[in-house]
């Protein structure tokens, strides 16, 4: 049995975490510098770690975990990791898939890290995507917008118009995901994370009404400061970097 409180998804039985959870109650945005001599190593780690993590009978609380490359540093990576709650990240760190991790850090292989901590439970249903992504992307990126305190709720309205319509098939065929969350230590620091089949879909994404909006709440001055990460996962073997 589960018991679901409204913006708070606490399963009872993890095994059955996927059934209720609408939101995201501790998400973490990994961003690694690799040694160039060691990228094949990590990537080997890497898919142990991201199949091993989306292993429903292993980790019943991960709801997504993916493996995006920066498009201007071949060597930078982001991890993007989606979890039910803390006791599911606290339980992701006793597998053997994340030692794998845990090891090839402790060798030397990351020249650089670092840790963005977010969440959706507090933020309306829509704020994360619960439909099917795809397995392969050659445009996502990763904003990190930090929202003037009196416009957050304004910020908001604009959000729901283009998360909802960028995952509409019919505007935007070419759009695979689009999630916001938020900085669980700073409430008005906010991170979408937007995943297109190829440069063009993020082109016609930019044309679109829902964009505007968008734009037009940036233009009249609601954001106080934005960063833009700009990633792939074609340039990585096997198919196994974006969860499907």
């Amino acid at each position: 049995m589960t018991k679901a409180v409204s913006g708070d998804f606490r399963p009872l039985n993890a095994s059955v975490a996927l059934l209720v959870a609408m939101s995201v109650g501790s998400a973490v945005l990994v961003t690694v510098d690799i040694k160039p001599d060691r990228v094949d190593d990590f990537l080997k780690v890497m898919e142990q770690d991201a199949v091993g993590s989306r292993d429903k009978a292993v980790e019943p609380g991960c709801l997504r975990f993916d493996l995006l490359r920066d498009r201007e540093n071949p060597n930078r990576f982001v991890f993007y990791e989606a979890y039910a709650d803390d006791d599911a990240v606290t339980h992701h760190k006793t597998t053997a898939h994340y030692k794998a991790w845990a090891d090839f850090k402790a060798s030397g292989g990351v020249e650089k890290q670092a840790v963005e901590r977010a969440e959706s439970a507090s933020l309306p249903p829509w704020a994360f995507q619960t439909s099917a992504t795809g397995s392969s992307t050659s445009a996502a990126v990763l904003v990190t917008v930090e929202i003037k305190a009196d416009q957050v709720e304004s910020f908001l309205k604009v959000m729901e118009a283009d998360a909802s319509n960028s995952r509409n098939k019919e505007i935007e065929p070419g759009c695979l995901r689009f999630d916001l969350l938020k900085d669980r230590e700073k409430p008005n620091r906010f991170f979408f994370y937007e995943v297109y089949a190829n440069d063009e879909a993020i082109g016609q994404h930019k044309t679109t009404a829902h964009y505007k909006g968008w734009a037009d709440f940036k233009a009249a001055g609601g954001v106080e400061h934005q960063a833009v990460m700009r990633l792939e996962n074609a340039s990585i073997a096997g198919g196994w970097a974006l969860q499907p």
